[in-house]
C-alpha cells in the first residue's frame, strides 16, 4: 500500500477538487446563457481543459473568479465560431441563390460549370476540420489578417498560416481533382 505523505494535494487532485466544486454551477451558468443545452457540457469541459492547461492552476488565489471569467471567455470563443460559421453558411446560401439568377450572357453550359464549381467548393469546405474551416473563412472570406485570426481563435500566427495552407491546398484538390482549375 503506498504511503501518504503530508505534503499538499498534487495539481492533479486539486484539478479534481476543483472539477468536483464546479462542475454543477458552470453547467448552470452555461445554460443561463446559452440557447443549445447540448453544448454546455462540452462548454464546462472547455473551462476545465483551459484550467488543466496552466501550469500554475492549483496556486489560483481566487478560484471562483478565475473559472467564471474563463468560462466567460470560453462562452465568448464559442458565439465567435458559431457567427463565423453561421457567416459562412450564408455566403454559401448567398452564392447558391447568386447562381440561381444568372445573366442571359452566360451560357448554360457555363452556368452548370460554375454551379458544379460551387458545389465542389462547398462540399470541401464542409470536409475541412472545424479550426481550419474558421481559419480559411476568417482569412478568406472575412479578410483578416494572420495575426487578426490568431488572436480571435487562441492560436499561434503560425497555427494560422498552417491552417491557411491546409485549407488553400484541400480545396485547390478538390477542385482540380475535377478538372474545374484547368477549364475557363
Amino acid at each position: 500500500m503506498a504511503s501518504v505523505s503530508n505534503t499538499a494535494p498534487s495539481t492533479r487532485e486539486r484539478l479534481d477538487e476543483i472539477v468536483r466544486r464546479y462542475y454543477a454551477p458552470l453547467l448552470s451558468f452555461f445554460r443561463k446563457r446559452t440557447r443549445n443545452s447540448p453544448e454546455v457540457p462540452d462548454l464546462v469541459q472547455q473551462v476545465f481543459l483551459r484550467l488543466a492547461q496552466r501550469p500554475d492552476a492549483h496556486t489560483v488565489d481566487n478560484p471562483d473568479a478565475y473559472i467564471f471569467q474563463t468560462a466567460s471567455n470560453a462562452l465568448k470563443d464559442h458565439y465567435r465560431r458559431m457567427s463565423v460559421r453561421e457567416r459562412h453558411i450564408e455566403a454559401i446560401d448567398g452564392a447558391d441563390q447568386a447562381t440561381e439568377q444568372v445573366p442571359s450572357e452566360l451560357s448554360p453550359e457555363r452556368v452548370a460549370l460554375g454551379r458544379e464549381a460551387i458545389a465542389r467548393l462547398s462540399s470541401a469546405l464542409r470536409e475541412l476540420p472545424e479550426r481550419t474551416r474558421d481559419v480559411f473563412i476568417l482569412r478568406c472570406v472575412e479578410g483578416l489578417k494572420h495575426a487578426e485570426v490568431a488572436g480571435l481563435l487562441g492560436v499561434s500566427v503560425r497555427a494560422v498560416e498552417k491552417h491557411s495552407a491546409k485549407a488553400l491546398a484541400h480545396l485547390n484538390s478538390a477542385l482540380t481533382d475535377e478538372g474545374v482549375s484547368s477549364r475557363e
